[in-house]
């Protein structure tokens, strides 16, 4: 059996948000299998969040905002509408209890709706414990699970194996260690992608 796609993503980038968005889409007509892989690209951003241009250094919010929203639009979700950089340390660390559940993608639909649609702040454990609550997770169980900082070795040697790997971009899709598609990429090339890379292959 073929493994999964491996995804290198991180909840804060409005590219991995996309990626996410081209998956969903492009699973509707064919057989994908995909592993979500935590990697904290802004672990500096407080927990309470910080305002996208202290982050990032962007010259023109209107053409970011516009250039994103355009990337979405074939799948219908509007990544540029957010301005706000939230910690994502909670909110991954949350992904490998709901990993464990196997309830990885439903973990991961419900923050990025959370996020980038909802507008709520996501190093907030009291919103990550509504999530939870919302996709019947043990919310006990979780809450105990973050504040003793059960995954943080996961993120951390995460960390480790992608700047092993020089993994320079998120997302990053990997077959089976090779590289698919990184970066800035639109449906259209994504689609591309995975029917030259991964669907169309000879196992």
């Amino acid at each position: 059996m073929t493994k999964p796609l491996k995804i290198i993503f991180d909840f804060s980038c409005p590219y991995c948000y996309l990626a996410w968005s081209y998956f969903k889409a492009l699973k509707q007509t064919e057989s994908l299998a995909d592993e979500w892989f935590s990697w904290e690209i802004h672990p500096e951003v407080p927990k309470s969040g910080s305002p996208l241009q202290e982050v990032v250094q962007v010259a023109d919010m209107a053409e970011r905002r516009q250039r994103l929203n355009g990337l979405g639009e074939p799948v219908g979700v509007k990544p540029g509408e957010k301005v706000f950089v939230p910690n994502t340390r909670l909110a991954l660390c949350a992904l490998e209890f709901a990993r464990e559940q196997q309830k990885q993608h439903a973990w991961i639909d419900a923050v990025y709706q959370v996020s980038f649609v909802g507008q709520k702040n996501i190093g907030d454990i009291d919103v990550l414990l509504d999530i939870a609550r919302e996709i019947k997770l043990d919310t006990a169980a979780l809450r105990q699970a973050l504040e003793s900082e059960k995954y943080l070795p996961l993120l951390l040697a995460n960390d480790q194996w992608c700047m092993g790997q020089k993994i320079e971009w998120v997302p990053t899709v990997l077959d089976a260690d090779k590289r698919v598609i990184e970066g800035a990429f639109t449906y259209a090339e994504f689609v591309a992608a995975m029917r030259e890379k991964v669907l169309n292959r000879q196992d």
